[in-house]
């Protein structure tokens, strides 16, 4: 949505590979509402539109952050403004497809890679979470579901459940998309290290 005559060039030619699954449609906000799966957006220009709050409301599709500024603020802010995913412009045409895919299917998926190191994180002393419960807690932020946890780290979909409680209590957040934001804002999603989902099959294209 509102992107430059570059940007949305440059994005159709890494999409192109990916057509049986991702479709580029681009349009104006003030122009009619495109029929598609996702919405993409790019946080710092939206913001700078005078009299605009909160993530753009106009278009009936799930609300996707896709910008530069990649920061723990940046991404905090645009998914407490109710964005659905916030995908990094560094990202590589394959991956940026698979996290497309991931919140077409209804996930929260937050990939702010940017090829750079990642920042330490907080000594150990100091870290509430116990290293399952953290490691737990970084796959919920990567938009893993349950499932797809236990199946990764061979436990039990109870033992699961139970870290997540457990991590919950520690951070006090209670809900999924309050633990992403936790997540976020301590590091837990490392640039570099996203994993990819394991593919599923899709019945259509997903449209972005």
């Amino acid at each position: 949505m509102d992107e430059s005559e570059l940007v949305v060039q440059g994005l159709r030619t890494m999409l192109e590979p990916h057509a049986a699954y991702v479709t580029l449609v681009p349009h104006r906000a003030e122009g009619a509402a495109a029929l598609v799966d996702l919405t993409l957006y790019e946080p710092a220009a939206h913001r700078r539109t005078p009299g605009v709050r909160g993530v753009p409301q106009r278009f009936p599709t799930r609300m996707v952050a896709f910008g530069w500024d990649c920061t723990p603020e940046a991404v905090s802010t645009e998914m407490s403004r109710g964005a659905a995913g916030f995908v990094s412009k560094f990202l590589p045409a394959r991956r940026l497809v698979w996290n497309l895919l991931q919140i077409s299917e209804g996930r929260v998926v937050v990939d702010a890679w940017t090829g750079q190191s990642a920042a330490p994180q907080p000594p150990a002393e100091k870290w509430p979470l116990t290293q399952r419960e953290t490691e737990v807690l970084s796959m919920i932020a990567s938009g893993r579901a349950n499932r797809e946890i236990a199946e990764e780290t061979n436990l039990s979909i109870n033992s699961v459940k139970s870290y997540i409680r457990g991590a919950y209590a520690k951070i006090e957040v209670s809900s999924r998309s309050q633990a992403v934001l936790w997540a976020i804002q301590h590091g837990l999603l490392i640039p570099g290290e996203k994993t990819t989902v394991r593919p599923r099959a899709m019945s259509h294209a997903a449209g972005a």
